[in-house]
Parts: structure tokens; C-alpha cells; sequence
């Protein structure tokens, strides 16, 4: 008796099914890319997701959270700044990134520079990235 007559019945055609199915998938020509690598911009709806006080000298912490985080989760390629309303916006420097840790979120610690300005200041965000996500900032010493 060998180990093909232990089976169920039928479970020998399904197993080949199986690997014939696996095999022409491998072999099929592939895409490049898929909706996995699309990029996209992440931006609240708010007009101010930050407002630093007069004469503050913290740091702004800018943390983003991927939706999924299957497959390594979201990458964040590059993150943006606009001032005061100013319409421009400016990437926030590479220098000012965190490490990522094994939950995903990626992190950002910058300094406001409004030490010594005694007008508050406000800070619009975005985000240009694959995948989707939220994200929050907050002042932190």
C-alpha cells in the first residue's frame, strides 16, 4: 500500500490541479507593477493640522500610520510642510526622519522655530507615498 492510496478520494487530481495551476501562473508573463506601488498623496482635509504657540521652541513629531501593512505596509517617499498658509510647500529634510520600527508608523522629529517669534505659527502636511494611512502631529520636547 502506498502513501497515494492513504488519500481521499480525488485528492490526487486535486493536488495536481494544484501544481499545474501554481506552475502556469509562475511561467504567465507578469505586469509591471500593480496597485501596490502606486504612488499617492496623503493630506487631511483640515486648513491647520498643527498650531505652534508664540515664544514655543518644541519640536513638531509628524508620525504616519499605513492602512496595511502587509507586504512592508506604506512607504512614505518624501513629506511636505507648508507655513502659515503660505500655498508652497516644502519637503521636511531627510536629516529630520526616524527609524521605522517593526509597527510601521514612520516618524519625523523637526524643530518649529517659533522660539522666538510671538506669532503662532501653523503647519499644513502631506505626504507622497504608496499605499494609504493616517497621520497626527503633535509638539513634544
Amino acid at each position: 500500500m502506498s502513501v497515494l492510496d492513504s488519500l481521499p478520494e480525488g485528492e490526487v487530481s486535486r493536488l495536481i490541479r494544484q501544481v499545474e495551476t501554481v506552475q502556469k501562473e509562475s511561467k504567465a508573463p507578469q505586469t509591471i507593477g500593480s496597485s501596490g506601488v502606486l504612488m499617492g498623496i496623503t493630506i487631511s482635509q483640515f486648513s491647520v493640522d498643527l498650531t505652534v504657540p508664540p515664544l514655543d521652541g518644541r519640536m513638531i513629531l509628524l508620525q504616519y500610520t499605513p492602512s496595511d501593512l502587509s507586504f512592508g505596509g506604506g512607504l512614505i517617499y518624501r513629506a511636505y510642510q507648508s507655513v502659515n498658509g503660505a500655498g508652497t510647500y516644502t519637503e521636511i529634510f531627510l536629516q529630520y526622519r526616524l527609524r521605522v520600527g517593526s509597527d510601521g508608523i514612520q516618524s519625523w522629529k523637526f524643530p518649529s522655530f517659533n522660539d522666538a517669534s510671538v506669532n503662532p505659527k501653523t503647519y499644513k502636511f502631506f505626504f507622497y507615498g504608496i499605499g494609504t494611512g493616517a497621520f497626527s502631529a503633535s509638539l513634544v520636547s
